[in-house]
């Protein structure tokens, strides 16, 4: 039977004008009469997702910033904190190899952008990351960060990646998370090693977890599940990965899926 079901949100869970599924709430309740655990899988930081759920946060599981940041139950299960002078290298290069990136800092207590940031980009900013500090320079940023990321016009996976991955690629985790979005981490971090740490502070096998993903930063989740969605909207290479395909994000496909699982369990 399952016991947990972890979902990445954009293009996954959330529609692509960025709403739940009109059910999603409901769902949740017949979860949690179920004794099912729903974990909100994330790119984005807590300060970006708490608000979405509101006073539903201290029943729910988090795993943010990519596996950086774990929240369960409200409280912090797990913190990966970059060492401050590899952060400050990390910005260096940004500045003088990507001039035309931008960084977005996620710490403990806040999120930090430089002021250069520019009104063309505050629409994808603002969906991300509604919540933060601007800074002149991103080295004067005093707290634990646990994420870099950064914001590319240019396409990262052509642009920013190679050239970061060239620099950090052997000591740091570099993951492509959207067609404009890259994510900087300590190496190992990932979406996977989140929810392999909620796992095994609940006892809950592989065996029992459902999971669902569209994008290459979903990978390492969805091999922690045995029960692995790939969103139909997904990149065809990505449907490798997943022992199963979910109906697109646009048809509500990750609801869809776990009503289908519950209503066989109530028959």
């Amino acid at each position: 039977m399952i016991k947990l079901i972890a979902s990445d949100m954009d293009g996954t869970l959330l529609d692509p004008q960025k709403n739940f599924p009109p059910d999603f709430f409901t769902i949740l309740d017949r979860l949690e009469k179920k004794d099912i655990r729903f974990i909100v899988a994330s790119g984005r930081s807590y300060s970006a997702l708490e608000p979405l759920f509101k006073e539903r946060c201290d029943k729910m599981t988090f795993i943010c910033d990519n596996g950086a940041f774990v929240v369960i139950n409200g409280k912090i299960a797990s913190i990966n904190g970059i060492k401050p002078n590899k952060l400050k290298e990390i910005i260096t290069v940004c500045k003088e190899q990507l001039p035309d990136v931008y960084l977005v800092l996620c710490g403990l207590n806040g999120t930090y952008i430089s002021s250069k940031f520019n009104e063309q980009s505050e629409e994808e900013l603002g969906f991300y990351y509604f919540v933060r500090t601007v800074y002149d320079d991103l080295l004067d940023v005093d707290d634990t960060i646990f994420k870099i990321a950064i914001f590319d016009k240019k396409n990262p996976a052509e642009n920013s990646f190679p050239v970061l991955n060239r620099f950090f690629g052997d000591c740091m985790e570099l993951q492509i998370s959207g067609s404009c979005w890259m994510d900087i981490m300590n190496k190992g971090v990932c979406k996977g090693t989140g929810l392999a740490t909620i796992q095994e502070e609940l006892g809950i096998s592989k065996a029992e977890t459902m999971a669902f993903g569209d994008f290459y930063n979903d990978i390492s989740l969805l091999n922690q599940a045995e029960y692995s969605y790939v969103m139909e909207n997904a990149n065809d290479d990505m449907k490798k990965h997943g022992k199963y395909i979910a109906k697109s994000n646009a048809e509500y496909g990750v609801t869809k899926t776990i009503s289908e699982y519950l209503s066989n369990l109530e028959k």
